[in-house]
Order: structure tokens, then C-alpha cells, then sequence
């Protein structure tokens, strides 16, 4: 039909004498070009025949009409889906090429071109919008350990609303997280395609290295130093001396990565080196996909939990109020990946072990030395509640008792546990390991997540300055403040009786018994809305300086392939070998 108007067009301008290159004919062709085409009716068969339900439900609900009839949505969508790149996406798979050529030649395309054309417009931006919106892979089909709400929307009704409400482009950038973190990622993976590509040798050091000692590695690793940026001055690069420059600049390159800042060239600081700019954008893709699938809105008040960073940071108001370190789950027993909401909090909680590390670690250890449980601190107790002598404990009956350690501050739970319903049976909690806070790789834990100060987290979530400020946290939760309570009553009761007995020395006094004291589980409900979000990403970017931290769980790599290659199986990476006596 557009051919026919502008055949028609031609013939009375070309009846009036006019030539083709009239100033008055062009306009009037750039006119009617810029105008609105009609809508062209669709076969209900073509439409059918395409394997998806959503297109399907689409155009029925437009009469089998095409809508993509204004060139300033079409230009819109492709616009948009050309910065596919900025979010970790690949043009290409959204018809990117293609869509662009069809464009081009929008007004010669035949009327079956352009039905073709208007499917694969609404195509591919219901699945650029569904793959912003949740991702383009499904993290339940990946992980075990994912338990975050499934993301439902209505990519017809966000389409529609982009195409005849003219707010396509804010129905696109709308379907992104707005989170700060995955702006964050973004800029990081800008930065990252800055920077050239690369061909410095890889670091293959075997022995920790020491400022003012000499290797033959030392201008690779300046080399690389200076192409991250973090050593300035390069005169030194030629030389194998471990200086004060490059000291300055490894310090520099750990604290980006998470490390700790000591200037010894340990393992941690060499893998991170091998690192390549390509690597590092891969990771950078990988993060993207994974911010996709968390919530992209977060609550007013919440704990927000970053698993490789070893990190906790509370924030109210989109203010951070505090921020801890933290003991995570180790490669084999990983913290899962979830939301949820606080629900209360244990005070000198009791811990019943759990069947996982029963089975792996307590029984195979009583098998051969019984006197675990006393070293342990752990109670068996049977289907009576009746406790069970640990000498005559057998494995065959193991099965058959709960296995309990008391209150206490080498209670494996510490002094306080945080509860939040979920479906892994984790929580946040105090630990009788404290040292290692100390160390820079973290991920040592069951599954739970350990927190460096949890009183003051305590009194945090709780928010009662009268009844449960911090000292009454502290002597609530400290076996020697009821020792010291019972020893102020003895000797009050002593001195009384003492004066009684001054006045009255035939009086006969009853002795007072006293039970050994013991701390008492108490439970505290939380009455404010606060959330919990346990997440991993290992790469963003902080006022122009790249920052990562080590892939503990080795997902990065594997999601990546995943999302640009197909039928990639699963990568296996061995687990990472702590090793306590490096620094990093």
C-alpha cells in the first residue's frame, strides 16, 4: 500500500511538470515517510506456527494486526537492543543485524516482509525485556542452592505499554536491577574494554615473595602491575629487585582484590594477577547475569550479605549503619544464595548438630576416640530426653540420638544465633572460632554465615536502647556475670545471717543452696521489618577503581560459558586448599 500512495504521488507531481528532485516534491515524500504507517492485517496460521505461547497471546490480543507502525519506536527498540553490550548481552541475540538491515529498506519491503519484520521486532523485545528483567538463563536449573523468589511479568503488558504509550525506552531501562551494584558492574565492564589486550606472560611462582628479595618473576608481575595501573612509575620494570615502588603498588593491587594488604606475593596475590582483561570481563558478564537474578528491588531496611567478599553491611533508608566481616560456607558446604526476613533472635542458644556434619565429621571421629563428645561439649541424648553415657555409644544406634552442646561461649553457635525462615536450615550466628576473622580467605563454615561482632548486631536488629542495649547484651550472654550475681548473693546472705546470728547466737539457720549457674536460652522476637539478602558477586567498581574478589564457589567461568555458548556441560574446578600460613 506504501508503494501504491507514493506511485500516486509521483504521477501528479510528474502531471505538474515537477521533477523528482523538487524541493517541494521531496518534502512532501519525507513527509508522508515520517507519518504513521497503517497497520497490516496477519495470517492467524503464521503467527500460530511459531513455538511461543507469549507472541501468540500477543497479536491475538491486536486482531492479527502489526503494530510496530512508527519508525520512532521501531528506531527506539533498536537503539536499545545496540546497547545490549553495556549490560553483559550480545546483540545478536536479539536479531540486532538483521533488524537493522530490514530498517533500512523499511519503505521498499514488501507487505509480507514487513508482517516478517513486525513478528521479529516483537520477538526481540520480549526477550530483551525478559532477559533484563530475570536474566537469560534460569538459575534453578543451574545451582542447588538457590532459593530466591521466582520472578513473574507480563512482557505483553510492559510491551505494550513501550509501544502505544510512546515509553519503550522506559519500559526497557525500567526492566534493569537499579540496584547501585549492578550500575557498579557496568562501569566496571566500560572501564574493563578500555583497557588493550594483552600479552604478558603468566606469574608461575611456586615461593611466596618478600619486598628486597630478587626473582626472575619480578618484571612480569611489574609488568602486570603496570597494566592494571597500580604501579605508576615503571622505570623499574627491567629489574628482578622486589622495591619499595612495587611493594607500594602489590599493597595497592591486594586491597582491590580483596587480599590483605601485607606486600608479600603469595598465592592469592598470583593467581589474582594471572588474571587476564578478558578474563576479568568475563566475570564481569557473569555478575551481570547473576544481578539479574535477584531482586531488583530491595527492601527499606535490610542486611545485604556479599559471600565472597567475606562482607555484611546493614542498610536503612539506602544509608549503610554498619558493616561487618564474616565467616562464610566452605566449597563443599556453600551458603546458599537467598532472601528472606529476620525473625528472631536466640540469646545463648543450645546446638543440636546437624545430620550433614554428624555424618561427615562427628561420627567417623567417635568411631575412633568416643571422647569426642566430651571434647565437643556435646550431650547424646535419646528419644526420652534422657542423656546417653558417650562410652557406650555405638554406630549402629547413632542414628537413634540427638547430639546437643549447651549454651556457652565454645557453644559452636557462640553466644547468639539469628534466625530467618528458609529452606537450608542456615542463619547468622556467633562462632567459637574467632581467629578466623583474622584470616583473608573466609569461606571455612558449614553453611552459615558467622558474624565478627554479634552483639552489636544483636543490638542493632533489636533497636531497644532500655531493654536490650549492648551491656545487657553482653551480660546476658556471659556465664561469669550469674557467677559473679550468685557469689554478691552469698555473700549479702552471709552477712545478713552473720548479724542474726551476732544478736541471736542459739538461732539455728537454714543453709542456702545455690545451683551451679547456667546461661538460659532466651528468644527474642524482631519487631521491625528487616530483610536478609545472602548474594555473590565478585567484581565492581568503586569511584574509577576496579574491584574483585576471589570466585570461591568457581561459578563464574562455568555461567559464562553457559550464557555464550550452548550445550556446555558443567566445568569442574577443584576446590580451593586453604592454606593458613600464607597471608593471602
Amino acid at each position: 500500500m506504501k508503494k501504491l500512495y507514493l506511485l500516486l504521488i509521483l504521477l501528479v507531481f510528474a502531471s505538474f511538470g515537477f521533477r523528482g528532485n523538487s524541493p517541494i516534491l521531496t518534502k512532501e515524500i519525507n513527509t508522508l515517510f515520517s507519518q504513521k504507517d497503517t497497520s497490516i492485517a496477519i495470517d492467524s496460521l503464521l503467527v500460530n506456527s511459531y513455538k511461543d505461547e507469549v507472541l501468540k497471546k500477543f497479536y491475538k490480543s491486536h486482531q492479527y494486526q502489526t503494530v510496530w507502525t512508527s519508525k520512532d519506536q521501531r528506531d527506539c527498540l533498536i537503539n536499545e537492543i545496540e546497547k545490549a553490550e553495556e549490560e553483559g548481552l550480545q546483540t545478536s541475540d536479539y536479531n540486532y543485524t538483521k533488524l537493522k538491515n530490514w530498517e533500512s529498506q523499511y519503505h521498499s519491503l514488501a507487505d509480507s516482509t514487513i508482517i516478517r519484520y513486525d513478528v521479529l521486532l516483537t520477538q526481540s523485545a520480549q526477550k530483551y525485556i525478559s532477559h533484563l528483567s530475570k536474566g537469560k538463563l534460569n538459575p534453578r536449573l543451574l545451582y542447588k542452592d538457590w532459593d530466591l523468589k521466582v520472578k513473574k511479568i507480563d512482557i505483553n503488558s510492559l510491551l505494550d505499554k513501550g509501544i502505544f504509550k510512546d515509553s519503550l525506552k522506559y519500559v526497557i531501562e525500567n526492566s534493569k536491577p537499579n540496584h547501585i551494584v549492578y550500575k557498579k558492574l557496568k562501569r566496571c565492564l566500560k572501564l574493563l574494554r578500555e583497557y588493550p589486550e594483552e600479552s604478558i606472560g603468566l606469574v608461575n611462582l611456586q615461593l611466596k615473595l618478600v619486598p628486597n628479595c630478587k626473582s626472575n618473576y619480578m618484571p612480569i608481575i611489574k609488568k602486570r602491575l603496570a597494566f592494571w595501573g597500580d604501579l605508576k612509575e615503571t622505570d623499574s620494570i627491567p629489574t628482578s629487585l622486589y622495591d619499595k615502588k612495587t611493594q607500594d603498588a602489590v599493597k595497592l593491587f591486594q586491597s582491590r582484590h580483596g587480599l590483605r594488604a601485607d606486600g608479600i606475593i603469595a598465592r592469592g596475590t598470583i593467581e589474582a594477577l594471572n588474571y587476564s582483561r578478558n578474563q576479568r570481563i568475563e566475570q564481569v558478564v557473569a555478575n551481570l547475569e547473576r544481578w539479574r537474578w535477584f531482586p531488583h528491588d530491595f527492601a527499606n531496611h535490610y542486611l545485604l550479605i556479599n559471600i565472597p567478599d567475606y562482607n555484611l553491611v546493614a542498610v536503612k533508608s539506602n544509608d549503610t549503619l554498619q558493616t561487618q566481616r564474616i565467616v562464610v560456607g566452605k566449597d563443599t558446604r556453600k551458603t546458599p544464595i537467598l532472601t528472606s526476613k529476620i525473625s528472631n533472635i536466640l540469646l545463648n542458644p543450645n546446638w543440636t548438630v546437624p545430620p550433614t556434619i554428624l555424618k561427615e565429621d562427628i561420627y567417623p571421629e567417635a568411631e575412633k576416640n568416643k571422647g569426642i563428645f566430651k571434647k565437643k561439649g556435646l550431650s547424646i541424648i535419646d528419644s526420652k530426653n534422657q542423656e546417653v553415657n558417650p562410652w557406650t555409644w555405638k554406630i549402629e544406634d547413632a542414628n537413634n540420638y540427638k547430639y546437643v552442646q549447651k549454651p556457652g561461649r565454645n557453644n559452636s553457635l557462640g553466644v547468639m544465633k539469628i534466625n530467618f525462615p528458609n529452606n537450608y536450615s542456615v542463619y547468622l550466628h556467633d562462632t567459637n572460632h574467632r581467629n578466623y576473622f583474622g584470616f583473608s580467605y573466609r569461606s571455612l563454615s558449614s553453611g552459615c554465615v558467622r558474624l565478627e561482632r554479634p552483639l552489636e548486631m544483636a543490638a542493632y536488629l533489636l533497636n531497644d536502647e532500655e531493654q536490650w542495649n549492648i551491656k545487657k547484651l553482653k551480660d546476658t550472654t556471659n556465664i561469669n556475670h550469674y557467677i559473679k550475681l550468685q557469689q554478691q548473693l552469698e555473700l549479702d546472705i552471709a552477712k545478713r545471717n552473720a548479724k542474726l546470728l551476732a544478736k541471736n547466737p542459739k538461732l539455728i539457720l537454714k543453709k542456702t543452696v545455690f545451683e551451679k549457674p547456667e546461661l538460659k536460652t532466651i528468644n527474642i522476637n524482631i519487631k521491625e521489618d528487616i530483610y536478609l539478602y545472602q548474594l555473590y558477586w565478585t567484581a565492581w567498581e568503586d569511584k574509577g577503581t576496579l574491584q574483585f574478589r576471589e570466585d570461591i564457589y568457581c561459578v563464574d567461568l562455568d555461567l559464562y560459558s553457559k550464557l555464550r555458548y550452548k550445550n556446555i556441560p558443567a566445568i569442574v574446578t577443584k576446590p580451593k586448599i586453604v592454606d593458613k600460613y600464607y597471608s593471602n
